[in-house]
C-alpha cells in the first residue's frame, strides 16, 4: 500500500495546475487512490479499442445522451494518429430508426488514461468519461458520466454506462454481480442513476449496416 500511495503522490505532483488536473483530482477522490492506481496499471489502449455493447445505463443519461429509450446500443473505438480515440456510437431509437454519432475521446493526462473526456461532432461540449471499473479480463467496464462545471464537481455519479464485449456472455457469467457491486459502491442507487437494462432489438453491427428485417418488437433482456 505504501508503494501505491507513493505512486499516487508522483502522479499528483506531475499533473500541474490545469483544469484537467483539477478534474483528475475529482476523479481520484471519487474512485479512490488505490482503485485508480489499479485501473491505470491494467488499462491498455489495445484492449480499449474495438466494438463494445451497452448492457446497462441510467435514466439520467437521457439528459446528455441516449438514455434508456434506445436499443442495441454499441460503441466502436479506434486509435487516431494523435493518440486520441475515435468514437462511433450506434443504436436504434424509440421508433426503431438507426442513429449514429461520431466523436473523439482524450485522456486528461497520459498519467491517468482512465480519466477521459468525450466530444461529439454535433456538439462543442466536452463531456467527462470516467472509467471506474474494469473486469479482470478487460471484457467489461463501467463509465461514470459526472457533472462538472469548470473544476467544480457537481455530481460524480450523475449517470453511468456499462459496456461489454459480448452481451450474451456477460449475462451468462458471474460478471453482472461484480458490476452491480461496483455500482452500489459508487452510489448508483438513486432513481436517476440506478442501473437500467439496455436491451437489444435488431442486430446492429455498425453505422453502415442496414437493419435486418424482423417482425419482432423491441426485445427486453430477461436479466
Amino acid at each position: 500500500m505504501k508503494n501505491l500511495l507513493n505512486n499516487m503522490e508522483k502522479i499528483k505532483k506531475n499533473l500541474g495546475d490545469s483544469n484537467d488536473a483539477a478534474v483528475i483530482l475529482n476523479y481520484i477522490n471519487f474512485v479512490g487512490e488505490a482503485e485508480v492506481l489499479d485501473l491505470v496499471s491494467r488499462f491498455r489502449v489495445n484492449k480499449f479499442v474495438g466494438r463494445w455493447e451497452q448492457v446497462l445505463t441510467s435514466i439520467s443519461t437521457g439528459l446528455l445522451g441516449s438514455g434508456i429509450l434506445y436499443s442495441s446500443v454499441n460503441a466502436t473505438y479506434s486509435l487516431q494518429s494523435d493518440g486520441n480515440i475515435k468514437v462511433v456510437n450506434a443504436a436504434y431509437d424509440q421508433n426503431f430508426e438507426k442513429t449514429c454519432i461520431e466523436g473523439s475521446s482524450r485522456a486528461r493526462s497520459i498519467l491517468v488514461p482512465t480519466c477521459r473526456t468525450v466530444t461529439f461532432n454535433n456538439s462543442m461540449f466536452e463531456g467527462n468519461y470516467w472509467i471506474i471499473y474494469i473486469s479482470q479480463d478487460f471484457t467489461t467496464f463501467i463509465v461514470s458520466s459526472p457533472i462538472i462545471v469548470g473544476s467544480i464537481d457537481i455530481s460524480s455519479n450523475f449517470g453511468m454506462y456499462v459496456l461489454t464485449k459480448d452481451r450474451e456472455k456477460f449475462w451468462n457469467s458471474s460478471e453482472p454481480q461484480n458490476v452491480f457491486n461496483a455500482l452500489k459502491k459508487y452510489g448508483f442507487t438513486q432513481f436517476w442513476n440506478f442501473p437500467v437494462n439496455s436491451g437489444k432489438s435488431f442486430t446492429l453491427t455498425d453505422c453502415s449496416t442496414k437493419k435486418k428485417k424482423s417482425s419482432r418488437r423491441k426485445i427486453r433482456n430477461k436479466h
